[in-house]
């Protein structure tokens, strides 16, 4: 069916009205790392002073080089030939090839320094180039010295020997070996993996067990006077208050019942649902059936494909007998007694001798129930709820219950696993590592004795999470001021600008029409979860330069998108052109005006819906503001944590959420874990959408798909109500990653991948090894929306490696050459490079995984000097070079503070434009001071 494009009231933009900033949450989440940096010492500051006139120096002879070859050329007359032939033209060819002469050509050049002006001026450099590397070299020993001291004091830290336990058992040796100083040759060869995790746990605030520490505070009403000197890294964070949170590994835990619930015996002893509800089309019955692949990881892989069946009336009264779940024995019974759970009064009490089922209709029934079991179509409900934090006693308490004895005997062994678990998070760090060996045992073993086995690898075997929460509130006073929301406001409506959702949408809409027409209905979400789930793939590929590729006519969503992208490459013109007419300095600043008015001049489509992102910023010098990320919101990133906070975190995420989407709306959560802890959160709005009402409030079944004509748009709609209803997904594992039924639920807000990379020009330059591409830095007022980077090839990074292990332990002169070839800054982040774009974003997102983290080093450090082969022998691809802005703090209570800030903007329909600012303050003025 072609697909038909509507025309709503107002589709132009707000054009005329001025659409409010999207306003910042009332309270934010803190996450910082619980080591802080010393004081540089001295000889360490002195080899860092010494290496940048170094990197000065490099930088000079590299650019007087052209000019000196024009004039070594020109010299020709004021000398013989021979001595132009053998002296002047081998010197010229190393000039231009960035070589050292030969000595012995050196002390052949006579007085043509005084004839060739360039020439005295080469010569005086590289002289003192020499002098300032001997300096360096002669300061390299005390250096490394001073860096190998702070090490061992970071490898004595409780909170890198917790951190360094959670990793491996290996790690921990080798950081108790660094805190006492070794000099033995184990030692040294274990420094870089020492160093490199040292320094994840001073730069990188990434929740991960002890290397970090998450809190959460109320943000006080912005200031007019803004407080940019104060420190975030000085604060006094409750880091006394810090508990461990840990999780036994779900995806371990759902493969585990899995396990146990193949055995048709166990399975027998619990309540089941049907795999999906029951599409009947033309007397055939037809379901999502799930298939789970363990990957031994941190998550479950689970598809869906599609079955249709011709037993359409016996599988619907089976459907209707699930709702709620029962036993597979209570099944049996009501579908031999034709469908009814108790029997009827007034039939008991006339012929109590026929009220029991006929043993042969129970045999019937129950011999369909196994083959519908078989087939996948009926599941067994887990013995714990989808988001139960603590799965394992209720594991051990289901198998005690079939009263099996091998039952009570995995039961104890569950016990056991549940126990070393609980234990892990208050243990020293010896026994954790200790704890961590056991677990990885048992869960192999269990698994094992199961028919699961875990693979070859079992020691890389992830048994449990671990996060670092501070329970008491944190006063945010003084970290941002009015500037501060006015441009984290504009942010949002840039990111808006940016972002792949709007696209999403409109390839939604235009699958939804083509396939049910205009005003169209899905009375079952998985039956389009294939079609939503593909409209993902073709939104991101018509982002990466791709025809849009939408169903039907596509004209809907190819002239949506193309609105929306016509304003983006006005942006990025008028941003180019700004940055080019300034004459191309390092920074490129967005004009801001510009972004300011950005809510206005959106489609209207695309504002249709409210929006919620999340900023993770830090604090630089000067009141600068680094963004580091910007993701969806709507809770996403403080959900996990909400239950370890302090109550208030939950009541002000709930608030937020409803003050803007208003009075009166439905809001659920879908709270999908897929085996990734990370995705364990609980319900703070007041509905929630889950497999069956167990545990949720809605079931699949109680909400359909609709083609809402008045937005043309798709939406979520409650069927015994009629009412709209705004499905929040508030985990963090890649929507795209999820079962694929879900996709339609999980793409009712998809806001959050925003790519600000087109407002920045790339200058490439060829440098060993194939081209650098470098990219400047990206500003709106105060804020840092992009650090400058550098690209380097794979091959590029092949010849560095090459000069760094020829050089020799400590490659001064080699990183002193590289700095100054690059143009970068001592202090970095190193990444990996960005990788081919595949076919499909989920291919994308799973080989990304697997990429190494950004790390961060210092190239002005004797240490990281010495580390800096094998560290970037971890990136043969390529790697990405970032500035390190800002850098880890030295000298502060902690070395790395980000805050991660949510922005709301409600709903602007049609007309809603001019009521919107009213709207908004009404909402939201002094919750702040309320709280």
């Amino acid at each position: 069916m072609p697909v038909t494009p509507l025309v709503p009231a107002h589709d132009g933009t707000h054009d005329g009205h001025p659409v409010p900033l999207p306003r910042v949450a009332p309270g934010a989440l803190v996450r910082t790392t619980l080591l802080g940096l010393p004081a540089e010492p001295a000889p360490a500051a002195a080899f860092r002073a010494v290496l940048a006139e170094l990197v000065v120096l490099e930088g000079r002879l590299t650019a007087l080089a052209p000019a000196l070859g024009d004039a070594l050329y020109a010299s020709r007359a004021g000398h013989t030939e021979d001595f132009h032939r053998e002296v002047v033209l081998p010197l010229r060819r190393a000039v231009h090839n960035g070589r050292e002469p030969r000595p012995a050509l050196l002390r052949r050049l006579d007085g043509l320094a005084s004839r060739v002006p360039e020439l005295r001026a080469w010569l005086d450099a590289r002289g003192r180039r020499e002098d300032v590397l001997a300096v360096l070299r002669a300061g390299t020993d005390p250096a490394l010295a001073a860096g190998r001291s702070v090490l061992a004091g970071l490898c004595r830290e409780p909170s890198f020997l917790r951190a360094a336990s959670f990793t491996s058992a290996d790690l921990l040796r080798a950081v108790l070996r660094a805190g006492h100083g070794p000099t033995d040759r184990r030692a040294r060869k274990e420094e870089a993996g020492v160093a490199r995790h040292a320094v994840r746990a001073v730069a990188r605030t990434t929740p991960l067990s002890a290397f970090t520490a998450v809190g959460w505070g109320v943000l006080p009403t912005p200031s007019a006077v803004d407080r940019g000197d104060f420190s975030w890294n000085g604060a006094d964070l409750p880091v006394g208050s810090s508990r461990a949170v840990v999780h036994a590994n779900r995806t371990l835990v759902d493969t585990l019942f899995a396990a146990l619930a193949a055995d048709p015996r166990r399975r027998s002893t619990l309540p089941h649902r049907m795999c999906s509800s029951l599409r009947d089309s033309g007397g055939r019955a037809a379901f999502a059936r799930s298939r789970t692949a363990f990957t031994a990881s941190r998550f479950l892989a689970v598809e869906d494909d599609e079955v249709t069946l011709g037993a359409a009336e016996p599988l619907r009264r089976l459907a209707a007998l699930c709702d709620p779940p029962a036993t597979l024995d209570t099944l049996a019974g009501m579908l031999a007694r034709g469908g009814s759970a108790e029997p009827d009064p007034d039939q008991v009490a006339a012929a109590p001798d026929q009220v029991a089922a006929a043993p042969d209709q129970v045999a019937a029934a129950t011999a369909f129930l196994r083959q519908v079991c078989d087939a996948g179509l009926l599941v067994p409900v887990e013995p714990y709820a989808p988001q139960d934090p603590a799965p394992l006693p209720r594991l051990a308490g289901w198998l005690r219950s079939t009263g099996a004895p091998h039952d009570r005997e995995l039961a104890l062994r569950i016990d056991d696993l549940s126990a070393a678990t609980g234990e892990f998070g208050t243990a020293e760090p010896g026994r954790r590592a200790a704890l961590l060996a056991t677990l990885r045992d048992r869960w192999v073993t269990l698994l094992a004795d199961l028919g699961q086995p875990v693979g070859p690898d079992s020691t890389r075997l992830t048994v449990l999470s671990e996060d670092v929460v501070m329970r008491q509130p944190i006063r945010l006073d003084g970290f941002l001021g009015a500037a501060d929301h006015r441009a984290l406001g504009e942010l949002a409506s840039l990111s808006e600008v940016f972002d792949l959702g709007p696209a999403v949408r409109r390839q939604v809409r235009d699958s939804f029409v083509a396939r049910y027409g205009s005003g169209g209905v899905c009375p079952h979400v998985w039956d389009f979860g294939a079609d939503a789930d593909e409209a993902w793939q073709r939104a991101s590929r018509a982002a990466d330069g791709g025809a849009p590729g939408t169903d039907g006519d596509g004209s809907t969503a190819a002239d949506g998108i193309r609105r929306l992208a016509a304003l983006r490459a006005e942006l990025v013109e008028a941003v180019h052109r700004a940055h080019a007419d300034s004459g191309g300095p390092d920074d490129v600043v967005l004009p801001a005006g510009l972004v300011a008015g950005l809510g206005s001049r959106m489609p209207s489509w695309a504002t249709r819906r409210p929006v919620s992102y999340t900023g993770f910023v830090q604090r630089a010098s000067k009141g600068v503001l680094c963004v580091n990320h910007v993701y969806g919101g709507w809770g996403r990133f403080s959900s996990r944590f909400l239950d370890s906070l302090d109550p208030g975190a939950a009541r002000v995420a709930a608030t937020a959420v409803s003050d803007t989407l208003g009075p009166g709306a439905v809001v659920a959560q879908v709270r999908p874990v897929s085996g990734f802890n990370a995705n364990l959160h609980p319900r703070f709005v007041p509905e929630e959408i889950g497999p069956d009402r167990s545990y949720a409030s809605l079931g699949m079944d109680d909400v359909e798909l609709v083609h809402d004509l008045h937005g043309d748009e798709v939406r979520v709609r409650v069927k015994a109500t009629g009412a709209w209803a705004d499905v929040l997904y508030a985990g963090v594992f890649a929507p795209l990653l999820l079962q694929p039924r879900l996709a339609p639920l999980l793409m009712d807000h998809p806001h959050g991948i925003t790519d600000f990379g087109a407002l920045v020009p790339r200058h490439l330059t060829a440098v060993p090894g194939g081209d650098l591409v470098r990219t400047p830095r990206l500003r709106h007022r105060h804020l840092v929306l992009r650090r400058r980077r550098w690209e380097l090839a794979g091959p590029t990074v092949t010849v560095l490696l090459a000069e760094l292990a020829a050089e020799g332990e400590v490659p001064v002169g080699t990183v002193a050459r590289w700095r100054a070839l690059l143009g970068v800054p001592d202090q970095l982040y190193l990444h990996a490079a960005p990788p081919a774009r595949g076919g499909r974003v989920d291919e994308d997102l799973l080989s990304a995984l697997d990429r190494p983290r950004p790390q961060y080093v210092d190239l002005g450090d004797a240490l990281h000097l010495r580390c800096l082969g094998k560290w970037l022998a971890r990136h043969p691809g390529g790697a990405v070079l970032e500035e390190a802005l800002p850098a880890p703090a030295r000298g502060e209570a902690h070395a790395a503070v980000e805050l991660v800030v949510e922005t709301y903007r409600a709903g602007l329909g049609v007309g809603d434009a001019r009521d919107a600012q009213a709207h908004a303050t009404a909402g939201w003025a002094n919750r702040r001071d309320d709280r």
